[in-house]
């Protein structure tokens, strides 16, 4: 089969797929190329490529496979009605909702320790400052508790924290969820303000579904605990850009740690990083370990396509 990966300069995730997809034709293309490239090509792998509803009019794509959770940019109802498959693979056990937990905290303890001005200090042979915050003592609040919440708690219980999680369905939902993670409060979508006020550290792990774009607006941000800090591990459009802006202008919030942005790349010189603001570049789920599991269970879910089987985390296993 011919497979695209909609992306170029990401070599790893290539050689990774040639590996373990030996006898296929796995290439890469750009952005700008997709649409085109559809038509001559079995599956695509968006990664973070927009997947168009035009993508779908030829005649050969049966799938597009995300390497990794985030299905955003993909028309799906179009996919559906071309009768192509849409799957993703779940961030737990693959090394990459691991990945993304580390990260999120990372940025919580950049920025409760002023990291980058602490190294400004060093250089300017200062010791001793700056004077920072401990996460000892203090209450999180996880925004979403899929795969990547879950292991965000499960790293948080050694810290010592009072642990609150908000899940679109609450504590009564469905949804599998580790009964060993330590949690001290879960509470549904609709209680998200109020738990917002108790928040020392707020970190975003809810998926961009079109009912979570804006879910952290300017009324949340109202409700937030003044002096909090916001880690957004999720996707950019989850977190609302002016509302966080406003925020950070007036103080509310003491800053904010970001790996995911409204538009990626993102301008460096945009307005909100005058702030007490560490980006990362969509670094979350890209370590060695993250990107060899993922590629696993990829070439797991073209290998059940193949012989005939329905993929595994199909999106629309009715097209």
């Amino acid at each position: 089969m011919r497979i695209g990966l909609c992306v170029k300069g990401f070599t790893r995730i290539l050689q990774i797929l040639q590996d373990v997809l030996p006898d296929d034709d796995v290439f890469e293309l750009g952005r700008a190329e997709v649409v085109r490239v559809a038509r001559e090509v079995d599956i695509l792998i968006p990664t973070v490529a927009p997947i168009p509803a035009e993508a779908f009019d030829g005649p050969r794509i049966k799938l597009v496979q995300q390497y990794g959770v985030g299905l955003d940019s993909v028309d799906i109802p179009a996919a559906t009605k071309a009768g192509v498959l849409v799957a993703n693979i779940p961030s737990a056990r693959t090394g990459n909702a691991e990945s993304v937990a580390e990260l999120a905290i990372a940025h919580m303890l950049m920025l409760s320790r002023h990291i980058p001005l602490a190294l400004e200090r060093f250089n300017g042979k200062r010791v001793g400052s700056p004077l920072g915050n401990c996460i000892w003592e203090s209450t999180v609040v996880i925004l979403g508790f899929g795969g990547i919440g879950q292991e965000v708690a499960r790293r948080l219980a050694g810290f010592g924290v009072k642990i609150i999680v908000v899940s679109r369905d609450g504590p009564s939902g469905k949804r599998d969820r580790d009964s060993s993670i330590r949690i001290d409060k879960h509470v549904g979508a609709n209680d998200m303000n109020e738990v917002l006020e108790e928040a020392d550290y707020l970190i975003v792990a809810a998926p961009a579904s079109p009912e979570n774009i804006g879910l952290v607006d300017e009324s949340a941000l109202q409700r937030i605990k003044p002096g909090a800090y916001i880690v957004n591990i999720a996707r950019g459009p989850v977190l609302h850009y002016q509302a966080l802006l406003n925020a950070l202008r007036d103080g509310r919030v003491a800053g904010a740690g970001i790996d995911v942005f409204w538009q990626e790349p993102f301008d460096p010189e945009d307005p909100l990083l005058q702030f007490n603001v560490i980006p990362t570049p969509h670094i979350g789920g890209s370590t060695e370990r993250s990107l060899a599991g993922i590629g696993r269970a990829v070439a797991a879910n073209i290998e059940m396509l193949r012989s005939g089987e329905l993929p595994s985390n199909c999106a629309n296993p009715e097209a």
